[in-house]
């Protein structure tokens, strides 16, 4: 997995960031998640398994854009009040759903053709959204994303990103695929297999997805999943260090983070075990330690 620090140098500004966790409903029972695989040679995360996610572009904070939640319900549904690009982050979520995913979250149901054309648009020929929905009277269902939690790249790391998770349903019936470009892989798992692969090393997963997927473990159906939003959203900023088994990321519930977040010590997944709090970067994986 490609990643890069700098332990001496200054720490570089977070970039503002959306990622999105679809969910299904199992057959049978449980939930499932959608995972992308990165490209190997992409410069942050190169081959790891993650949620449908991005960046923050201009056009996002278009007042224009089409859409079901305006700046102020979105600055509230995000908890940051005085955050004038909290609406952009919505839309940025269900852009990166849509080019990383194939998947619209819309206001109406839109056939399969035009979500395809949509996608190869922004993500081939990087037109913008704006108009893209305008030209076909779609409307982005802002109010489907429910915000999860908001992850901070460690200061150590030369890429850093402040990325805020959402959950979303995928609609009913909507095929997901990778986009082919880049990344290389999709697929859906329930969490506990999710942990299971990467455990067994089959799969990579970055500490904040692994924290995520532990904490939608809890979770027996979509709308569970749903409720699990916390009534408070902090910002989860990890630490990373280095020892001799190599460098080591430190996450907010662990006793060794310099601000420990004691409201979250006693979480525990669906196992009855608690959540890991730190892992180890060796090899190009990152490996939990329990």
């Amino acid at each position: 997995m490609t990643i890069s620090f700098d332990f001496a140098g200054p720490a570089v500004t977070p970039r503002d960031a959306a990622t999105v966790v679809l969910l299904r409903d199992r057959e049978g029972g449980g939930v499932e998640l959608f995972f992308v695989k990165r490209r190997a040679d992409i410069r942050f995360m190169g081959g790891a398994y993650v949620f449908p996610g991005g960046k923050l572009d201009p056009e996002d904070s278009a007042a224009s854009l089409a859409g079901d939640l305006d700046a102020d319900a979105c600055r509230e549904r995000l908890q940051e009040p005085n955050n004038p690009g909290a609406r952009g982050l919505f839309v940025a979520a269900a852009r990166e759903c849509l080019e990383e995913s194939g998947v619209l979250l819309s206001t109406s149901p839109v056939d399969e053709g035009t979500v395809a054309a949509l996608r190869h648009a922004l993500d081939v020929e990087k037109k913008p959204l704006g108009p893209l929905l305008e030209a076909h009277d779609i409307k982005l269902a802002l109010s489907a994303l429910r915000p999860l939690s908001r992850w901070v790249t460690p200061k150590a790391e030369t890429r850093r990103f402040d990325a805020r998770f959402f959950l979303a349903r995928a609609p009913r019936g909507t095929v997901a695929t990778h986009d082919t470009r880049e990344t290389v892989a999709s697929l859906w798992l329930d969490p506990a297999e999710a942990l299971a692969r990467a455990e067994r090393r089959e799969i990579v997963l970055v500490p904040p997805t692994y924290r995520t997927v532990e904490e939608l473990s809890r979770a027996r159906t979509v709308d569970e999943a749903m409720a699990l939003v916390p009534e408070r959203i902090a910002p989860l900023e990890p630490v990373v260090t280095t020892s001799d088994k190599g460098v080591v990321i430190v996450l907010p519930d662990d006793a060794a983070h310099p601000d420990r977040a004691s409201s979250s010590t006693s979480a525990r997944h669906a196992t009855g075990a608690p959540f890991v709090t730190r892992f180890v970067y060796d090899d190009g994986l990152w490996t939990a330690v329990r």
